[in-house]
């Protein structure tokens, strides 16, 4: 018999999917066998399984040892550690962390060899001795996601109670959140622009018009801050949140992005190819946290920036102080 406690980290999920996290390697269906059979059961009960966890619930399981061993794994000895690869922390505290995505890297894995930004979270907290946020039924993991061509400020929750919390903020958008972008042409007035976009899973590429039914609604807010010869350096504010709706918004206005070949026009992607961009240039720079209370009363309110980016500054040499 193996008995587990629960912790904060653990608290508030259903019991089967916190057995679920738990015994991630056992067959389909095994666990409500064992919980019908009371080989696995809550405070000393037969459980069905619904039930919401909480601190300090007991969780007894009668197997044997080396039948939970091959079921569970061992998940901290699973991580793997990068020393060579950045992980820029703009922010951290017990439930959330912060941190800065370079350009390039992946929000999530595409595949199973890929190295993303969850990966790169896990390599951090074993390498500032936090292994104690990571259990058998919880893993850290960022909350938003990024192309992987745009850089900048990402959420991620390294408890439960604050990867439920980000969660719920992104979803209805209590949280703020400006980008800059370096777009083709020149943008002589602030606005506000709205749509509905439509994503084609074939070509990873959205669409965007004024039928209400043929997408998802969008609203973007975007000024000018300094131009530079046919470029213009704009702040953007997300209002909603959808794949590509940045890219696919200002290219619809007719200032794609510089360095966006899936958005660009004709002359954005030579204009870009005979500078030398590499990249879209996108940024998410700025997170403004509503007013939050209890164990999130630290970031209650708190703007952060991340740091301008260096491709950028090949075209403008702003200082974030001026926004």
């Amino acid at each position: 018999m193996r008995e587990y406690i629960i912790s904060d980290n653990e608290a508030g999920q259903r019991f089967d999917k916190y057995l679920a996290k738990l015994f991630k390697n056992a067959p389909s269906g095994l666990i409500f066998k064992q919980l019908r059979g009371k080989n696995i059961t809550l405070n000393k009960a037969k459980a069905k399984g619904n039930e919401k966890l909480k601190v300090k619930d007991v969780v007894q399981v009668f197997m044997a040892d080396d039948t939970i061993d091959k079921f569970t794994g061992n998940r901290v000895n699973d991580i793997k550690v990068y020393e060579n690869m950045p992980f820029n922390v703009v922010y951290e505290d017990g439930n959330i962390i912060i941190a800065d995505k370079c350009a390039g890297v992946l929000s999530q894995k595409a595949k199973p060899s890929d190295i993303s930004m969850n990966e790169l979270l896990l390599s951090y907290l074993i390498k500032s001795n936090r292994s104690g946020n990571i259990s058998m039924a919880f893993t850290p993991a960022f909350c938003n996601r990024l192309d992987r061509n745009t850089s900048g400020l990402m959420i991620a929750g390294i408890s439960l109670a604050g990867s439920q919390k980000m969660s719920e903020l992104i979803k209805t958008r209590e949280i703020e959140k400006y980008y800059l972008a370096v777009v083709y042409g020149r943008v002589e007035h602030a606005g506000r622009i709205s749509g509905y976009i439509k994503k084609d899973a074939a070509s990873n590429k959205v669409t965007i018009d004024d039928n209400p039914d043929d997408g998802d609604y969008i609203d973007t807010e975007f000024e000018p801050l300094e131009y530079d010869d046919c470029l213009t350096l704009v702040k953007v504010r997300l209002i909603t949140g959808k794949t590509h709706q940045i890219r696919a918004q200002m290219s619809r206005l007719g200032f794609p992005i510089a360095g966006d070949i899936k958005y660009g026009s004709p002359e954005s992607i030579a204009f870009s190819k005979k500078k030398g961009i590499k990249r879209q240039l996108l940024h998410s720079y700025e997170l403004i946290f509503p007013k939050l209370t209890d164990r999130f009363a630290d970031i209650s309110e708190m703007d952060i920036k991340s740091e301008y980016p260096e491709d950028f500054k090949r075209f403008f040499r702003w200082q974030r102080a001026e926004v």
